[in-house]
């Protein structure tokens, strides 16, 4: 193999394929970063006298500039190269996580800097996903992938394992340990010799026809719709789980009196080990689907787990409904759920990557990130208002349930052997 793709960290204390290490870090952070409000989302909600559906706006905050950014990223990539968008990206993440604390009552500036955020790691996952594919020998593809996926789905859990600790300040602290991540990140990149990537290239420019002429080719493949809203419907499945499954856990437990002790009576806050054993259940699967995509046909084991993702939406929107509210049963679907979102992570890219060639891959990727964005906000403002306004998550989580199957019967007519669709 080739020795390039080997480096030592400062210290020399090992060798780390550096396709294993830098996109874990960066898909770390970004998960973080992108639950790190969710887990204290009570202080903020106090913190800015917020109803449930206003908290909703303010969670979905960083997915819908994150969301507008993906096309516009993928093609800042592929211009920039990879190593400028990496540093840029850590460094508007450090500075949006930093900046609210100079004013932390403010709701307009924790806001606009969450749009930032969501801005920043947008441009900062399309660069991690072209360094693995300028680094990654095809052979750790798939595991590059699945423990990328992985790297993320930790980061979000780490927030609810990590903030409680601080008690009334967990707000602060989801804010300056949000901003340490992308700085260690950038500090990796300056020290490190990463050469594959310091000798990138910039794409050539394309006139304003030919740029046209692309996002056209991509806008029009079937399979990456399909495969966006798969996406969506697993990596926004394992964000609304972060953001809502500490409320709807408090919820059932009222409701049906199962208190467990220290929660209060059910308070939200008690739940948030629960939640974070969830998100866990989640990383431990994206790297087995990293494994999975190795041995099986990418597009069947895509629909088999999609296929699981709807019935265990349905199993949940059972457990929490007003006539069984069972918190136990509801935790024991929201496990499985949980890994079959996460299972999905490695096949969505690769299959991507496949699909796209390699002069588009992130212009592909972005504009199958658009997809996956529009509906993970789609479902986190549709549990928070359903959660307002009909006061429980049942009615949200039977109509995502039968989404995902409607999905999946518009995927089985996809002719995966053709390239032009």
């Amino acid at each position: 193999m080739d020795a390039t793709v080997f480096y030592r960290f400062e210290q020399g204390f090992s060798m780390v394929p550096v396709y294993f290490w830098l996109p874990a870090l960066g898909c770390l952070g970004m998960g973080f970063m992108f639950l790190n409000v969710s887990a204290v989302a009570e202080q903020f909600r106090l913190l800015f006298d917020l109803n449930y559906a206003g908290l909703g706006v303010f969670l979905s905050a960083p997915f819908w500039a994150h969301t507008l950014v993906q096309v516009p990223a993928g093609l800042i990539v592929d211009r920039l190269g990879t190593l400028r968008a990496l540093v840029l990206s850590c460094v508007l993440c450090a500075a949006a996580c930093f900046v609210p604390l100079l004013a932390p009552h403010s709701l307009w500036l924790a806001v606009v800097m969450r749009l930032i955020v969501g801005l920043a790691t947008g441009l900062l996952f399309l660069a991690v996903v072209s360094a693995v594919k300028l680094l990654c020998p095809p052979v750790y593809m798939s595991r590059a992938q699945g423990l990328q996926g992985a790297a993320f789905s930790l980061g979000t859990m780490v927030p609810f394992v990590l903030l409680p600790w601080f008690g009334g300040f967990g707000w602060a602290a989801a804010y300056a340990l949000g901003g340490l991540l992308p700085v260690v990140l950038l500090v990796l990149l300056v020290v490190t010799p990463l050469a594959p990537l310091r000798q990138e290239s910039a794409a050539a420019s394309l006139s304003l026809k030919e740029l046209l002429a692309v996002l056209g080719r991509v806008a029009h493949n079937r399979r990456l719709w399909y495969i966006g809203c798969c996406h969506g419907f697993s990596f926004g499945t394992i964000t609304a789980l972060g953001n809502w499954l500490t409320v709807m856990l408090a919820d059932s437990s009222k409701a049906s009196g199962q208190v467990v002790a220290g929660s209060g009576g059910g308070a939200v806050a008690a739940w948030s080990l629960a939640t974070s054993m969830v998100l866990l259940a989640g990383t431990f699967a994206r790297v087995a689907g990293g494994e999975l995509g190795r041995t099986m046909p990418k597009p069947r084991l895509l629909a088999l787990l999609v296929a699981g993702i709807g019935l265990f939406y349905l199993l949940v929107a059972l457990a929490c409904s007003s006539w069984v509210s069972n918190v136990w049963m509801l935790l024991g679907f929201a496990l499985p759920l949980a890994m079959c979102c996460g299972g999905t992570y490695a096949t969505v890219f690769t299959l991507t990557i496949e699909v796209a060639g390699a002069r588009q891959t992130a212009t592909a990727i972005g504009f199958m990130s658009m997809l996956a964005n529009c509906v993970n906000v789609a479902l986190i403002l549709l549990m928070g208002v359903v959660r307002q306004y009909a006061g429980g998550f049942a009615p949200a989580m039977c109509l995502v349930g039968l989404s995902v199957w409607a999905l999946i019967l518009w995927g089985r007519k996809i002719d995966w052997r053709s390239r032009q669709k």
